[in-house]
């Protein structure tokens, strides 16, 4: 070989330069090139330079650094994955699926024709909107659950849905209140209260859930029970705490009569339910008897609560 050669060529051979491949003739011709070129020289010299290799302990921490980094980035991944999954989980139950909600806390009606039972209306809460409807029949009682959901396009604020029963329909629920009976659509007002009957006056608990059905403090504002079960007659006692105006005591009387015979409609030993109220200048009492009650409704009053429709009957006797 004659003549001088280019780096190209140079760095070409130099691989087998190093390893003692080459004949004399082109090893002359690469010392002379490597001589004069700094380049070329370097390069020589890094092919030459024996790898680096950690001791063992190094290569262990290595090692070990090395697997604690693609734990983190496996954990950063499961947790990445686990986000999205709950945010999904929670999507589908915000705008899809939906979470229950009180039926009788909104405006419906329910009507029933032969086997098919159909249900309307609209919700009370804005924001909301119907994510589904669901039925269950057991023993001719259906049974409806509403679930709401963040109002979207396809999350409706009304509602219209109907369902056909497998055997003729006895009565509708929703909650455990009753909605629908033996022919008769149940008021919230009746359907409560009969949610709400027990048959001792002497459970407190269970008596404040009647007066909650029937709505009392809303009715005349707070007040405070006492109790007469010595002897029966069983006596309720609500005792008002805000005054009646003298000008709507007649109008109040009514009131307290009406609700006086769903109480002792609706609990079962309760023979007389007192009223005390300040009116004017003084204090009153107006007291409401079983007997009373059973000639405002026109019959036996604890009959009445032998069904919701009963209830229902007495309600509109009565309200």
């Amino acid at each position: 070989m004659s003549g001088k050669l280019d780096c190209e060529i140079v760095r070409d051979l130099l691989p087998s330069y190093a390893d003692g491949q080459t004949s004399e003739v082109t090893n002359r011709a690469l010392r002379e090139h490597l001589e004069g070129c700094p380049d070329c020289a370097e390069a020589l010299r890094l092919m030459k330079e024996p790898e680096k290799t950690l001791p063992p302990q190094e290569k262990e921490i290595d090692y070990l650094k090395k697997v604690k980094k693609s734990g983190r980035l496996a954990a950063v991944l499961a947790a990445a994955a686990a986000l999205l999954t709950a945010l999904f989980a929670a999507a589908l139950v915000y705008f899809v699926h939906g979470t229950p909600e009180d039926l009788n806390a909104h405006a419906f009606t329910v009507r029933v024709e032969g086997s098919t039972v159909s249900l309307g209306g609209s919700l009370a809460s804005s924001g909301q909107g119907i994510a589904r409807v669901s039925f269950t029949e057991k023993d001719g009682v259906v049974d409806i659950k509403l679930y709401t959901a963040l109002i979207m396009p396809f999350n409706r604020a009304s509602f219209t849905e109907a369902y056909t029963a497998r055997e003729p329909v006895k009565a509708v629920t929703s909650g455990g209140i009753v909605l629908w009976e033996n022919g008769r659509a149940i008021s919230k007002t009746a359907g409560r209260v009969y949610a709400a009957a027990h048959p001792y006056v002497g459970d407190m608990p269970a008596n404040q859930r009647t007066a909650n059905a029937l709505e009392i403090v809303g009715r005349y504002g707070a007040y405070k029970n006492e109790l007469r079960t010595a002897s029966e007659p069983y006596e309720w006692v609500l005792i008002l705490e805000e005054n009646i105006d003298p000008a709507e005591e007649a109008k109040a009387r009514e009131r307290m009569l009406s609700d006086s015979c769903l109480m002792i409609a609706s609990v079962g030993n309760l023979g007389t339910v007192t009223w005390r109220y300040n009116c004017g200048s003084g204090q009153r009492e107006y007291t409401v008897t079983a007997r009373e009650a059973s000639e405002t409704a026109g019959g036996d009053i604890k009959s009445f609560a032998s069904s919701a429709s009963g209830m229902q009957r007495l309600v509109e006797k009565v309200r």
